[in-house]
């Protein structure tokens, strides 16, 4: 069964236009039918701007939970707390508003076929746009993860009854998740930090930020051991949480296309999906599914704000309208021992960074390049983040 959502009358511009004789919504360019596989962050604001920038057509989107679409980010910061934050009530979109039949299942398939009609799950569609995320590694037995709000609420309740929490994975959730248990003022389990690289969210910071943040995770009581994979075997009484990175989730795709280095789609700066280097006919993906082009640098997904700002484009391109002129910078935001931490660009493992302190307090790592600016850590100095937001922009092509 499925849901087909539609905003009320004179509730404003983005719902759907008017039906014509055939019973069919009104559209532009001959686009009658989009399918949007997801409804995570990037899924929902591709329809928002869809609806925005003028498409009055039919929108089904493929939803794999059922549930009202949420913001993934606040289910490790705020695992204890309020967790579950639906994107409408942040004014982030809304299905019903935005008049989108939802399927309460995941896509089976996505299609092209030889003359170049595309189907999802069977369903023709116009163009279709991939916004699937991805999916935590799994492959520690009896270990949680964190992706779905069932997951974090598995977690939740799980961690007060144990001995101890052992985390595999000093990335941003590993980091999240031990912050969360450490500052919950649960009286009982201990909490073990392990990664086996070596450093403290090696792959974004490269080394530069271990100090950093051995200092909090030690302050908060948590044990880490750096340099050591997670020992097989477990205690009856722990919890363990397998925080080892992520996968783009493609299996349902049976269409040929280029991939990153991580397994994600390659796109243009239009979210147009590539295939020896060319545009798919109709064929979109936004958000942590997929990695922009552009040029010499790769805009890689597993960035929320990369899952905001993508529907901008996608839209463009799918209606023939202009898209925004700039392509914003990859950003983190994360809330860790009473930080409010904020990473803006791609830090580069060659070059050392600069530190700061603000005179509106908190601190700043700054990492630079002939006088250029790469990319910028703010610990509680959100102005900074501000204006290097707007130096790391890209002019679109």
């Amino acid at each position: 069964m499925d849901h087909y959502c539609t905003r009320g009358a004179g509730s404003g511009p983005t719902a759907p236009a008017e039906a014509d004789e055939d019973g069919q919504a009104a559209s532009m360019d001959g686009m009658e039918h989009v399918g949007i596989v997801g409804t995570g962050l990037a899924g929902v604001r591709a329809a928002a701007e869809l609806r925005a920038a003028g498409f009055t057509g039919k929108l089904t989107a493929w939803d794999a939970e059922d549930r009202e679409p949420y913001d993934r980010p606040p289910l490790t910061k705020s695992l204890f707390g309020e967790r579950v934050r639906p994107l409408a009530s942040q004014g982030l979109g809304d299905l019903a508003g935005l008049g989108v039949r939802v399927v309460p299942e995941a896509a089976a398939s996505v299609e092209l076929s030889p003359s170049g009609a595309l189907r999802v799950s069977g369903v023709a569609v116009d163009a279709a746009i991939l916004a699937t995320g991805a999916a935590p590694h799994r492959k520690m037995p009896g270990a949680h993860v964190v992706y779905t709000s069932d997951d974090a609420a598995r977690l939740a309740a799980a961690i007060p009854h144990s001995a101890s929490v052992r985390i595999a994975g000093a990335g941003w959730i590993g980091t999240e998740i031990a912050s969360a248990v450490a500052s919950a003022g649960l009286p009982g389990p201990r909490v073990e930090l392990w990664e086996s690289s070596g450093h403290i969210l090696g792959r974004s910071f490269h080394g530069a930020v271990d100090d950093l943040w051995l200092g909090w995770l030690e302050d908060g009581g948590v044990d880490v051991r750096l340099g050591q994979p997670l020992p097989e075997g477990q205690d009856a009484d722990a919890i363990l949480v397998q925080a080892t990175g992520s996968a783009p989730a493609l299996a349902f795709l049976a269409v040929e296309a280029d991939r990153t280095a991580r397994g994600a789609l390659a796109t243009d700066s239009l979210t147009r999906v590539l295939s020896g280097g060319s545009p798919v006919p109709g064929l979109y993906a936004v958000g942590d599914c997929a990695d922009a082009l552009l040029g010499e640098t790769t805009l890689e997904g597993g960035h929320w704000t990369k899952a905001l700002n993508d529907g901008k484009a996608t839209a463009a391109a799918i209606l023939g309208v202009p898209p925004p002129a700039y392509i914003p910078p990859v950003e983190v935001f994360s809330t860790q021992f009473g930080h409010e931490i904020g990473l803006v660009g791609t830090v580069p493992a060659d070059v050392a960074p600069a530190r700061e302190e603000p005179p509106r307090g908190g601190s700043v790592m700054r990492w630079e390049r002939e006088g250029r600016l790469l990319a910028l850590l703010s610990v509680d100095a959100p102005r900074e983040l501000s204006r290097a937001r707007k130096a790391l922009r890209v002019r679109r092509d």
